[in-house]
């Protein structure tokens, strides 16, 4: 047992699998909900990991309501309700498709921090496309200007944001994006980076990958190659707009390194180190318990404590693991954090002269 192991700093509850999107960037949605609606945690079940959590990490954490999608879980206010009355912080994401009906519910929820899926601003097909539905972008829209009415209205503090994943498609949405954030007074935005769809699976066809062997598919090389200039040229407007005061939550780190990743996609295994296995915890719709998503279950939360999932031997070979790993979702979020610490020492000086080469075409 490593003894000076730090507690998790990330806390997941991926609550269902189920979805109304068919997204270009996810297979979560080819999960039926008749074969996994029953095999999901029990609202008790999840008060009981709740209780079990505070009890191991104290008071005052945050953990966040995912998927799927999280508002197909009826009994979301009730738990929400359950982890404030502990004195636990709660967010959630939401694709915004199906929460006509509880727009006042979210605002007088303790949800502290609401984060919207959104992929397009100016151009509604690009994210219905993207999402894989008709009509998901007036939802959404409908959705975030409902939700801000009524946070405006009741002087409400929920935090709402706005969560893109960087497409080839998309490309000239992003800008756009953070003035619709600035201009309508959301709290922010944040950007992922494009991953192989084949990481967000469904849990309850999942299979672990094999992460020492992996090799990015042809495919998603092609599109990194073909929007790189591009991308590139928006990640520095980003880095501007920034430093002028748009709540951008990506760090000016995490956006030099997107500009290296995308002038070469390999650079980032040899100067970024995965930590998600000494941050995350993540607990699935069945009660598996993973701290690395493409990774085996280290544990079950019905039937042993987070605090032994956290050190037993199954989490100890996932952290091993991580170390040989080689595949590219280091980029995204769960492996940034604000201090920047999952980064080997030179990699900051690396970014800035690769970033410099890049410019003037060197590169």
């Amino acid at each position: 047992m490593n003894n000076t192991l730090l507690k998790p700093q990330q806390i997941t509850f991926d609550i269902t699998d189920r979805c109304q999107m068919q997204c270009v960037t996810c297979a979560k949605w080819s999960t039926v909900p008749s074969d996994v609606i029953n095999k999901e945690l029990t609202t008790e079940e999840w008060k009981k990991v709740l209780s079990d959590l505070r009890n191991w990490l104290g008071e005052g954490f945050w953990f966040c309501f995912s998927g799927g999608e999280p508002f197909l879980r009826q009994d979301i206010f009730e738990l929400a309700d359950y982890a404030h009355s502990l004195g636990i912080k709660v967010a959630s994401m939401t694709n915004g498709f199906s929460i006509q009906h509880l727009y006042e519910k979210i605002v007088d929820s303790p949800i502290e921090s609401l984060n919207f899926s959104l992929n397009a601003i100016n151009n509604p097909l690009i994210h219905d496309e993207s999402r894989g539905r008709n009509g998901s972008y007036e939802k959404i829209i409908d959705a975030i200007n409902e939700i801000k009415s009524l946070k405006d209205e009741k002087k409400s503090s929920i935090g709402l944001n706005i969560a893109t994943i960087m497409l080839p498609e998309n490309l000239e949405e992003i800008i756009p994006l953070v003035e619709f954030v600035t201009l309508n007074k959301l709290n922010g935005i944040m950007f992922q980076l494009l991953d192989d769809k084949e990481s967000f699976q469904a849990y309850c066809v999942r299979s672990s990958s094999k992460t020492s062997k992996y090799v990015m598919p042809k495919e998603l090389r092609i599109k990194y190659k073909n929007m790189s200039k591009r991308a590139i040229e928006i990640i520095d407007k980003l880095i501007e707009m920034k430093q002028a005061g748009h709540s951008i939550y990506n760090s000016y780190e995490q956006l030099n390194a997107m500009k290296v990743f995308f002038n070469n996609p390999d650079d980032i295994l040899r100067d970024i180190k995965c930590d998600v296995g000494s941050t995350n915890f993540a607990i699935d719709p069945y009660g598996d318990v993973r701290l690395c998503f493409n990774m085996d279950p280290v544990g079950n939360i019905k039937s042993e404590l987070p605090e032994m999932i956290w050190e037993n031997a199954q989490s100890q070979n996932c952290r091993l693991l991580t170390k040989s790993c080689k595949m590219y979702c280091r980029m995204l979020n769960c492996n940034f954090k604000q201090n920047f610490t999952n980064f080997n020492k030179s990699f900051l000086e690396k970014c800035f002269n690769k970033a410099v080469k890049i410019l003037s075409g060197r590169h």
